[in-house]
C-alpha cells in the first residue's frame, strides 16, 4: 500500500455475497406481460439498470419492483420500477453500465421508496 493510497475512497460495495434479483414474469387481465422484481429488506440487492425481456414473443413494457418486508412477513407493496430505481439513488452501494447494487435497506426505508 502506497502513502496515498490512504486518501483514496474505499469500494464499500460487495458485488459477490448480494442478491441478484431476478425477474418474475405475470400476465395482466388483458394478457399482455409485466415483469417484477424483488428488493427485500436488509439483503444487499443487484437490480439492473435498464431491463429489456420478451415473453415469448411479446415484448415487456411493464416492469415493477415489489419491496419485500422481513420484519412484516410480507409484501409491502409495489411501484413502477423505473421511478422506483430513482427512488433508491440515495442506497447505492455501487453500480456499473448495467446494474445497480443497492444496500440492504431497513423496514423505513422499504416505506419510502413506496411514497
Amino acid at each position: 500500500m502506497g502513502l496515498f493510497d490512504v486518501f483514496k475512497k474505499k469500494d464499500i460495495s460487495n458485488w459477490d455475497n448480494a442478491y441478484k434479483a431476478n425477474p418474475s414474469f405475470y400476465s395482466k387481465p388483458d394478457g399482455s406481460p409485466f415483469c417484477a422484481f424483488a428488493l427485500t429488506e436488509g439483503t444487499d440487492t443487484i437490480l439492473p439498470k435498464v431491463p429489456h425481456y420478451a415473453v415469448e414473443g411479446q415484448e415487456v413494457n411493464e416492469y415493477k419492483l415489489m419491496l419485500v418486508s422481513t420484519t412484516k412477513e410480507g409484501i409491502l407493496g409495489d411501484c413502477d420500477y423505473f421511478e422506483a430505481i430513482t427512488r433508491l439513488d440515495d442506497y447505492k452501494a455501487a453500480e456499473d453500465n448495467e446494474r445497480l447494487l443497492v444496500r440492504g435497506l431497513s423496514l423505513n426505508e422499504l416505506e419510502e421508496v413506496l411514497k
